[in-house]
């Protein structure tokens, strides 16, 4: 009965995981808005990239993603995910911006900590050459 207790204990703590909303921002390279929106692509090995969410015009977006009890992303959660077991993206997915005639920085969620304020660093994009 001992052993029943204490591993429905660990299996609830496996369960406890809660979603939030990461807040990012996507800049130009020299830090300033994009001017229109971009779309927030998570890009995990072995799949194609999902689109997590898209920016505002002046860069602002939300990101959804399960964060488990170390503050570490657990998994990201596409847009496109209604419920929290549907979303198959481990935390070792990236975050990238994809705009036309751009190409972006990533943000490695694998190694990214969730601090207090849910803020995500900022992702960059530069200018594509010819």
């Amino acid at each position: 009965m001992r052993t029943l207790i204490l591993g429905a204990m660990f299996c609830g703590g496996l369960l406890a995981n809660d979603v939030v909303f990461l807040n990012g921002k996507v800049t130009v390279a020299g830090g300033a808005a994009p001017g229109k929106s971009v779309e927030i692509q998570l890009s995990c090995p072995g799949a194609d990239p999902v689109r997590g969410a898209n920016s505002n015009k002046k860069g602002n977006y939300y990101l959804k993603v399960e964060r488990d009890e170390f503050n570490h992303v657990a998994r990201a959660l596409p847009a496109t995910a209604t419920d929290v077991n549907s979303g198959v993206l481990a935390g070792a997915c990236a975050v990238v911006g994809n705009l036309k005639g751009y190409s972006s920085s990533k943000i490695d969620l694998g190694k990214f900590t969730i601090g207090k304020d849910l803020k995500l660093p900022d992702l960059v994009l530069t200018p594509k050459k010819p």
